[in-house]
């Protein structure tokens, strides 16, 4: 069972990730594509988003589709309209009760401006991490279908990673802090895992981007000594009492 979970999740971002090599441009429409088909393996096959879940292979679809814009504030301003409609649509029956969601939303937006103006990480490997901190604290905390969503994005942003730190591909990492705050507020809102084990984990693309600089034994020493540590201290904090089984 678990090869065939393994199989589930990091076979679709694989081959989005090699097709990135060979299209670079569509990166993000071959990880919507991969991300939808894990969805499908995993949840049920579906063709419109009608479950909140279902709408987040549209957030890696929002970059795709914002990314080839020449001017970078009319590619933000489309990645803000067409991530607040993802946004409002996904998350319809919570949202007028729980107005604090879009506060995730603000986050990767703002988020994505500071990279606009400041520059971009290398690799993205932050990213990576984070959905790998997620996937665990998740998949621990009672959503095993969200976990496998989480790792399928971690695999897809690990794979880009690889291809920006050893083939010199272009992967914009930044773009996936909408894929980001989206699994965290499914987490929150669906499973109930607290914000406490949630948040922390935008620290490790911003420590990627302060350490963006530094040759990349450093950088990548560095996250996984804090997503080790963070991953470590949110599995502790929602670990429940009772056994799993």
């Amino acid at each position: 069972m678990g090869a065939a979970l393994l199989l589930q999740t990091l076979a679709a971002p694989l081959g989005a990730a090699l097709l990135s090599w060979r299209w670079p441009r569509l990166g993000y429409l071959w990880g919507a594509l991969a991300l939808w088909l894990v969805g499908c393996l995993v949840g049920g096959s579906y063709l419109l988003p009608v479950k909140a879940w279902q709408w987040l292979p549209l957030t890696l679809l929002v970059a795709a589709i914002a990314a080839p814009l020449a001017n970078r504030w009319l590619a933000l301003a489309l990645f803000a309209g067409l991530g607040a409609l993802i946004w409002w649509l996904g998350f319809a029956t919570l949202i007028r009760g729980t107005p604090t969601l879009w506060g995730a939303l603000a986050l990767a937006l703002s988020w994505l401006g500071w990279t606009q103006v400041r520059g971009d990480s290398r690799e993205g490997v932050g990213f990576a991490l984070g959905f790998i901190w997620l996937a665990l604290v998740i998949g621990i905390d009672g959503s095993l279908l969200i976990a496998q969503l989480a790792g399928a994005l971690a695999a897809l942003a690990g794979f880009r990673a690889l291809l920006g730190a050893f083939a010199g591909v272009s992967v914009t990492p930044a773009a996936l802090a909408l894929a980001l705050a989206f699994v965290q507020m499914l987490a929150w809102q669906y499973v109930e895992v607290p914000l406490l084990a949630l948040l922390p984990v935008w620290l490790l693309p911003a420590l990627e981007w302060r350490l963006r600089s530094r040759p990349l034994p450093v950088r990548w020493g560095a996250l996984i000594a804090l997503a080790a540590l963070g991953t470590g201290l949110s599995l502790w904090f929602v670990w429940p009492e009772a056994s799993l089984y």
